[in-house]
């Protein structure tokens, strides 16, 4: 607890926040009643005076979030979105808009889109050589986090053709390339990239800014629970919170970023990027209305899965779904002020989330 404490409070609070003593009798309060530790309490910048207290204490803990997912989400079914594969082809027989797949490179299985193999450098090639000047994208079958991620410029011609990471790298050739990036056990789904809106390229053009919307499906209607927008950093080619991301909580109704901060300093805020220095506080997203429907229909395509963390991109033509998430990090519900508990039992009170809770503390 000492070094969670140094590490996101190391400076006094502010008017805004509560002073220390009162913090940690909130800290001990719910480590003691909701088993809902100081680390999550900080995340969740929980020391503001604004928040009230009856919103911490319904917020779930680790155990009582398992417990909701394996009601939400049966776990024989999950696979059905957390194999990139059978999520694209889900994604794309419902119609719905997503980066075009180029194939499927697997050294004994692997497809390209019109059917030919694609199972070593030479096929690899060949699939790539009508995208010569254009970037593609490479995502591993079974990846997360941001992990085995990679847009490459096709550069080159016909047994010279290269693939170039980021601008100023040296290109590799595609058959070393092959040799190197080949090895993972399910294989690497092969996309085209999808520029970006303007507006959110402004922000960190090297990344693809996404948003993270928690959106449930319920017999009523989906129903968008909580959303935040995640930023990239220059040079990094993902926006994922664990590659150093910065967090943007977004105003539900309308779209637009409350506020911004970086998860390692959860108490500093960020009314700018800090390396492009475009404005993040107030930032409105194109189409809000327009990803909240495409998120409720994402949700909806996928069978016996109620609740999902949906990763949507914004393009100059709309909103793109990249991925579904049905075991969203619930770290989620701090950075997003969700008190998850409440909003499931309000959504379907026949059947609560979790156990009944403790009788709260009055304050």
């Amino acid at each position: 607890m000492l070094h969670t404490l140094a590490k996101y409070w190391p400076e006094a609070p502010t008017h805004d926040e509560w002073p220390r003593w009162r913090q940690l009798a909130e800290m001990a309060a719910l480590y003691v009643g909701r088993s809902i530790g100081p680390g999550y309490y900080l995340q969740a910048r929980w020391g503001r005076r604004a928040l009230p207290w009856a919103d911490k204490w319904e917020h779930v803990n680790r155990r009582e979030y398992r417990q909701a997912l394996a009601r939400l989400n049966p776990v024989v079914y999950r696979k059905a979105s957390q194999h990139k594969l059978v999520e694209k082809a889900v994604l794309l027989a419902q119609g719905l808009p997503t980066a075009p797949l180029v194939g499927h490179a697997h050294r004994w299985r692997g497809r390209a889109v019109d059917g030919s193999p694609l199972r070593s450098a030479a096929d690899l090639a060949r699939v790539l050589a009508p995208y010569a000047g254009r970037r593609v994208c490479f995502k591993w079958v079974e990846g997360h986090g941001g992990h085995g991620f990679a847009s490459c410029r096709v550069g080159g011609q016909g047994d010279a053709l290269t693939l170039q990471r980021m601008e100023g790298e040296s290109p590799q050739r595609v058959q070393d390339w092959w040799e190197e990036h080949a090895a993972p056990t399910d294989g690497l789904l092969i996309e085209e990239h999808m520029a970006q809106h303007p507006l959110l390229a402004a922000l960190n053009d090297s990344s693809l800014n996404t948003v993270r919307l928690w959106t449930m499906a319920t017999p009523a209607g989906a129903q968008t629970l909580g959303a935040y927008l995640r930023v990239g950093r220059r040079g990094a080619q993902v926006d994922n919170i664990a590659s150093g991301g910065i967090a943007c909580p977004l105003d539900l109704a309308t779209g637009r970023v409350r506020e911004a901060f970086l998860p390692a300093q959860p108490r500093v805020p960020l009314p700018r990027h800090p390396d492009s220095g475009v404005a993040l506080q107030g930032l409105q997203l194109p189409d809000w209305d327009g990803a909240l429907r495409l998120a409720g229909e994402a949700v909806a395509a996928f069978p016996r899965i109620q609740l999902a963390g949906l990763d949507m991109a914004f393009t100059p033509s709309g909103p793109m779904v990249i991925e579904l998430n049905v075991c969203p990090d619930y770290i989620g519900c701090a950075w997003m002020d969700l008190p998850l508990r409440r909003v499931l039992d309000a959504v379907s009170p026949s059947a609560p989330a979790t156990p009944a809770l403790p009788s709260r503390p009055p304050w």
